[in-house]
């Protein structure tokens, strides 16, 4: 009964765990949407962002697998013992739906970061265009200012 106990607690640890690293993954992500209403975009801010999520994804999946593993040694005996254990299965399956709850939330919020990034990457791109555009302009422009041009002397009148 002693490592049951031990490992029904290592259970509840990994679900409080992950838990927190959910609520603290939907902080971070709420951060993003906040940036990416901003005026200014940085990349280099936006990445430093993507940098700390990865990190929390990583701890988050380590968190998983550890109640994973702890689950295929104790769940066969919870299963046998739901009575004994009641309350701690109730407590296991409303961390389990708050966790659900967490990640529907955090799914739902990085899809509209996902779209609103689309949107500000499309707008950067038609600003490089047009920046692109504006500077073959300036080029044509001076080329023709300065009789660099291939087209110059058709348009210049020789018989004088």
């Amino acid at each position: 009964m002693e490592s049951q106990s031990r490992y029904i607690s290592i259970l509840r640890d990994s679900l409080e765990k992950k838990e927190r690293l959910l609520n603290n993954l939907l902080d971070m992500t709420e951060q993003q949407a906040e940036y990416l209403k901003g005026e200014e975009f940085d990349m280099e801010v936006f990445d430093d962002m993507l940098d700390v999520k990865a990190e929390m994804l990583s701890e988050l999946e380590r968190a998983d697998d550890g109640f994973e593993s702890s689950y295929e040694r104790i769940g066969a005996y919870m299963k046998e013992h739901t009575r004994e254990l009641s309350e701690e299965i109730k407590e296991m399956q409303n961390r389990v739906r708050e966790i659900t709850r967490l990640s529907m939330a955090i799914q739902a919020l990085e899809e509209r970061n996902r779209a609103k990034l689309e949107t500000i990457f499309s707008k950067k791109q038609q600003e490089y265009s047009g920046y692109k555009r504006g500077t073959q302009v300036v080029s044509n422009y001076y080329q023709n200012m300065t009789g660099a041009s291939a087209y110059s002397s058709v348009m210049l009148d020789k018989k004088k």
